[in-house]
């Protein structure tokens, strides 16, 4: 058996639901914002403030592709975030020196995933959990209260454009031209694999074990790219919050809903757009509280409100990425039986 036949085939692209929910809250926020939402300076806002976000989908992804799950992802971004501004400021080290150090912190985490998970045999929700209270505590030694500086050029270089396109812009398409790059190997190959049927891709002879240190380690890396981005977004370091990535990663790419198609650049493509369509819901629902708040002064309106609304539409984007994903699968195995009994 090859790896070739562990791979789940595909009717259409999974990806379709998340395609679809990103267009429609495009559309949606257009016909509320109008064309105020397609300028340069909003684009560019909308997607350096939410960076952070995407590329922490994009290493849930990987974790997700092998079968599992990292609960500890948004804290081991606020490690990131807390070492790469102690190491600069407290100790004086070059902001260069500090991020690189900072990057070796966040894949240590995942590799300690890894190596828990696939060793000692215990659950990745249950490990990843554990770590994130570990990781979290660690966080907080290492910067007890937020505060610290990075460089105004680096603040400015984030929030700003390269070459006339946004600095964002710049790093998504470079995280994800090094995820293809990343996909030629042939352990990456593996990683579908292991996450469609474990048991399958161990008698194939494929390293299940290794595949699984491999995923975490990676995840781990990209989460602490991720968690230099909001360092370069908040321009300072706070550990306190990196942990709503978490789970904002995992919805992210279940809306994206690219798991099993068995092609990297849909995984890849689907995690943005899962990313997107939370950073665009959250755009509209602010939007319209904002509105409600110019034209009635009097009326005063919590927050709270504000984050009931767009956890209610995100659950809606979960729910049709599930459905889509179950029918198409049920799609799947009925021609898999009716080739079969041509067979």
């Amino acid at each position: 058996m090859s790896v070739r036949d562990l791979k789940k085939p595909s009717l259409w692209s999974t990806g379709i639901s998340g395609y679809v929910l990103l267009l429609g809250a495009l559309i949606i926020n257009m016909i509320i914002q109008g064309g105020s939402f397609f300028t340069v300076d909003s684009l560019s806002s909308l997607l350096s403030s939410n960076l952070p976000l995407i590329i922490a989908a994009l290493a849930q992804m990987i974790i997700m592709l092998s079968g599992g799950i990292d609960i500890s992802l948004g804290n081991t971004m606020a490690l990131t975030n807390g070492v790469a501004i102690v190491l600069s400021n407290a100790f004086g080290l070059p902001i260069v020196t500090s991020f690189l150090l900072a990057l070796a912190a966040g894949t240590a985490v995942g590799l300690a995933n890894g190596l828990i998970i696939a060793f000692l045999r215990i659950p990745p929700l249950l490990v990843t959990f554990a770590m994130s209270m570990v990781v979290k505590g660690v966080s907080l030694v290492v910067l007890p209260k937020p505060g610290g500086s990075v460089p105004v050029e680096l603040y400015r270089t984030y929030g700003g454009e390269v070459l006339g396109v946004p600095t964002a812009v710049w790093l998504i398409v470079i995280a994800a031209v090094l995820l293809m790059l990343v996909s030629k190997f042939k352990i990456s190959k593996h990683l579908s694999a292991v996450g469609t049927n474990e048991r399958n891709a161990y008698v194939s002879g494929i390293a299940v074990d290794k595949v699984k240190v491999y995923a975490y380690t990676v995840g781990g890396l990209i989460a602490a790219c991720a968690g230099l981005c909001l360092t370069a977004l908040t321009a300072s370091g706070d550990v306190r919050v990196g942990e709503a990535f978490a789970l904002q990663s995992i919805a992210a790419v279940i809306i994206g809903g690219t798991l099993g198609s068995g092609k990297w650049g849909s995984y890849i493509l689907g995690a943005i757009c899962g990313a997107l369509f939370l950073a665009i819901v959250n755009n509209i629902v602010f939007f319209v509280f904002n509105m409600i708040a110019m034209n009635n002064p009097d009326m005063m309106i919590s927050t709270f409100y504000q984050q009931l609304l767009s956890n209610f539409i995100i659950i809606f984007g979960l729910a049709s990425a599930v459905l889509t994903n179950k029918t198409n699968y049920q799609k799947i195995k009925v021609r898999e039986v009716k080739e079969g009994g041509k067979a």
